[in-house]
């Protein structure tokens, strides 16, 4: 394989919107998600300013002949319906592929409610979004979303197994001082350092 083409693998996705009067590709909003979570911007409306942000160049990068970027709630929209895992499974290739780190670098993993993802008002739960991120590039390297805090712990251990980089030292919160978890860590050829609170005494 000589090169990841990461957003022909985009187009790939299904598309749940109706065809008619649909502005933006698929591969448009997800490659505009990806630049904008590489770069910091959590969430649906921070992604949309994002777009805003820097319009004129993302529009002359992705080539859009119509010369706009989609809106928040296009994001929104496409976000919610695509299928999480299969989108996660190709940015995990494209950045096994392209992504070379040296040794010994940090890597936090860091969970945050992501706002305004509430379905209903009366739904006080927000969607949770896991990121692994470099400390040292500023770069987040994976993210997942799960449903709530309580449901990190499992979605790391996930995440760990499909980690591509080895010789990289996880930093975690006293969440996740879970035995499953720092074997899948050690397993994947990373070492950890997790914060331990009084609750955990035995560590």
């Amino acid at each position: 394989m000589t090169e990841y083409n990461i957003r022909q693998e985009l187009k790939t996705l299904k598309d749940k919107r109706r065809g008619q009067g649909q502005q933006h590709k698929i591969d448009v909003v997800l490659m505009i998600t990806i630049m904008a979570t590489m770069s910091g911007y959590q969430g649906y409306r921070a992604i949309g300013d994002f777009a805003q942000r820097y319009k004129n160049e993302i529009i002359e990068y992705l080539e859009i002949e119509k010369r706009l970027v989609p809106s928040f709630p296009t994001i929104r929209r496409v976000l919610m319906e695509i299928n999480h895992k299969k989108f996660g499974d190709i940015f995990t290739r494209w950045m096994r592929f392209y992504m070379k780190k040296s040794n010994s670098q940090w890597i936090a993993v860091d969970g945050k409610a992501i706002k305004g993802t509430k379905q209903k008002e009366e739904d006080k739960k927000l969607a949770h979004l896991v990121s692994f991120f470099a400390s040292d590039s500023k770069e987040i390297l994976i993210a997942r979303k799960t449903a709530s805090k309580s449901n990190e712990i499992p979605l790391v251990q996930e995440m760990m197994e499909e980690f591509p980089l080895q010789d990289m030292i996880i930093t975690l919160d006293a969440l996740h001082c879970q035995t499953k978890t720092l074997k899948a860590i050690k397993d994947s050829g990373n070492d950890y350092v997790v914060q331990v609170k009084d609750n955990q005494k035995n560590s």
